[in-house]
């Protein structure tokens, strides 16, 4: 149980034939702790070419157009179910839900 949560790695267990005892290993806890809210971004680009800082508001605003492109599939804009059979009218009404979620986006 304790590794599909992978907590193992913070007690100590004795598993004995008709007992079980534990104690946490606070070293290890403290050792985790240090690094909460760090975390690694990895980029093929060179040092030179962009800064880190750079990197870290490019990942940041991946979250945003996530939501977007959610927002667009769901109620929010109701590009789906499409209703329309002919190619030009559907690229039409994908084209106002992209404007709707422009202006949206436009005003906050």
């Amino acid at each position: 149980m304790v590794n599909k949560y992978k907590v193992a790695k913070h007690f100590k267990l004795t598993i004995g034939k008709a007992s079980f005892s534990y104690c946490i290993d606070q070293q290890k806890v403290e050792q985790e702790a240090a690094l909460d809210g760090i975390y690694v971004l990895r980029t093929p680009l060179d040092a030179e070419i962009i800064e880190a800082a750079d990197i870290v508001r490019s990942y940041k605003s991946l979250s945003d157009v996530e939501r977007a492109f959610r927002s667009l599939k769901t109620v929010d804009l109701k590009v789906r179910p499409i209703h329309h059979h002919l190619p030009d009218r559907v690229r039409a009404h994908i084209l106002l839900c992209m404007l709707a979620y422009y202006v949206e986006w436009h005003m906050r």
